[in-house]
Order: structure tokens, then C-alpha cells, then sequence
């Protein structure tokens, strides 16, 4: 149980792995460990809760959240990068099927809002008052201490645009999330907004590009986990560099991987369900 006498502002990872986790669906579980849909939370030490992508899995990750703040947690907003399946679908949990929520802030992007706005079952949330849509695209959010901007970033805009969040604790750049991205040569600031933040985390959805037998994955965007890490090496000391979004056919974080020994060598966290990282 969390003990809130020494409570400080805390990063959770909720969930680590790409949109439908890890094991798939249709797949023989073999690998590396079980990881849910990219998620993370950020606990406040005024007690401000925010979640950053509501994934499929978000039944099973407000339990961890829940274990970890010792209490069950009112959420004071959630933030969409993006409307891939891992990072919006968990809002029906919001639903009346479910939590119920009532005037839950939803912040995003107008696209993001737009294309839900639009569509069923998601319009429903709205029109029912379980979530309150919240544009964020030229500005930037205050809940307590914690203020949130969006940082747009190249990524497959099939149905919405997508955003990487900067999360500032008193105006100061902690936190940078960019769970998917198509790739980093494609976003010429990328160095920048990283080095301003003392922890990142990094799409890292494959290692290599024949590992989904049958299809292209250069019809699926993302930067291979190798050119992550060379890129980005520098910028290691003094910041946590998390690699997140892990694919089922990933190998890194698989102990005696040459990726995962190599990203470790260079100073990289893996990510995992559960990771906590305090504002220091």
C-alpha cells in the first residue's frame, strides 16, 4: 500500500505494450512477459489523477493504479493521443454499462474529439454527460500542479491526427509521452522536446522488420527499437529514456536479447506494467 505521508508526484506505467498487448489475440503466447495496452498514469502529490491513452485493458489497469495509490482513485481527467484501437476503446468503461462516470474531463485533439463525436458508441459518452470533450490544440490543460500540452507527431491519420503529451509539474518539462510515432526522421524537432524532459517515453513497437510473418510493416509505421536507441543515445544521462508500446513480436525485454542488451547497455529503461518512476 502506498504510503501517503511521503506522497510526491509519481509516473505509473499502466500499461506497455502495443494497442492489443501481450499476448495477441490468435497467437500461442510464447515471448516476453504480459504487457497491456500503452497507458500511464500521473499521481499528483495534491492528489490530482490523470490517465494518458484509455486503453482496451483499463479494467485491469485502474486496478494497478488502484493497488498503487492504496484507495480507489477519482480521476480528474484522461488524455486520447490518438484514435488507434489501444488508446481510446477503454472509454466505454466510462459508459453506463460501467463506472458511470459523471462530467469526467476527456482532453484531445479536435480531430480526436471530432471522430468520436461522430460515431457510436463513443457520441453516446458525450451526449450522456459520462465525458466532457476538452479541445487541447492550442492550448494547454492545469489540473492542480500538473500542466498539459500537446506536441503533434507524425503518425498513420486514418481516422485522427496525433499528439505526444508534455507533462509539466509547477511550468517545469518532467514527462514526455510519445507511445507511437512514424518515425523519428519524420519529426524534425523530435531531439528538442526530448531534451527538455526529464523522462521520455518512446515508441519502441518492433525490433526488426520481418517480425509480423505475412505482412509489411512498413504499412505500420514506427521507428525500429535500433534506430531509437543510436539516435538517442546522448541524450541518456541525466533523464529516463523508457522504450513503451512493445509489440507481442517484440524481443526486447526478453533478458538474453541482443536488443534488449544493447538498449540497456546504452542506458535505456524497458518498459513494463507497473514501472514507477517519482518526480525527483
Amino acid at each position: 500500500m502506498r504510503d501517503n505521508s511521503v506522497m510526491t508526484h509519481t509516473l505509473l506505467i499502466l500499461g506497455s505494450g502495443q494497442d492489443a498487448g501481450s499476448p495477441q489475440v490468435g497467437t500461442d503466447g510464447a515471448g516476453g512477459p504480459d504487457r497491456s495496452a500503452s497507458s500511464i498514469a500521473v499521481i499528483s502529490d495534491d492528489g490530482t489523477v490523470l490517465v494518458f491513452d484509455v486503453s482496451p485493458d483499463l479494467r485491469v489497469q485502474y486496478q494497478r493504479l488502484s493497488t498503487y495509490c492504496g484507495y480507489s482513485p477519482s480521476l480528474d481527467g484522461v488524455f486520447i493521443t490518438h484514435a488507434h484501437m489501444g488508446h481510446y476503446a477503454g472509454l466505454l468503461h466510462f459508459g453506463k454499462e460501467a463506472a458511470a462516470t459523471e462530467g469526467l474531463p476527456l482532453f484531445a485533439q479536435e480531430s480526436v474529439l471530432g471522430f468520436l463525436g461522430e460515431n457510436e458508441p463513443w457520441a453516446t459518452l458525450f451526449t450522456n454527460g459520462n465525458l466532457v470533450p476538452v479541445a487541447l490544440d492550442d492550448a494547454a490543460a492545469t489540473l492542480g500542479e500538473v500542466t498539459v500540452s500537446t506536441v503533434p507527431v507524425p503518425h498513420r491519420a486514418e481516422f485522427t491526427e496525433t499528439v505526444g503529451y508534455s507533462i509539466a509539474i509547477d511550468s517545469i518539462p518532467w514527462v514526455f509521452y510519445v507511445p507511437d510515432i512514424d518515425g523519428w526522421g519524420e519529426w524534425p524537432e523530435a531531439e528538442e522536446v526530448l531534451a527538455r524532459h526529464k523522462v521520455c517515453l518512446l515508441d519502441a513497437t518492433f525490433s526488426t522488420p520481418d517480425e509480423l510473418p505475412g505482412r509489411d510493416i512498413a504499412a505500420i509505421k514506427h521507428p525500429l527499437v535500433s534506430d531509437t536507441i543510436e539516435r538517442f543515445r546522448h541524450l541518456t544521462p541525466g533523464r529516463t529514456m523508457i522504450l513503451t508500446h512493445i509489440n507481442h513480436s517484440n524481443p526486447l525485454g526478453q533478458a538474453d536479447a541482443d536488443i534488449t542488451i544493447r538498449a540497456r547497455e546504452l542506458g535505456f529503461t524497458i518498459a513494463y506494467d507497473g514501472l514507477v518512476v517519482d518526480h525527483g
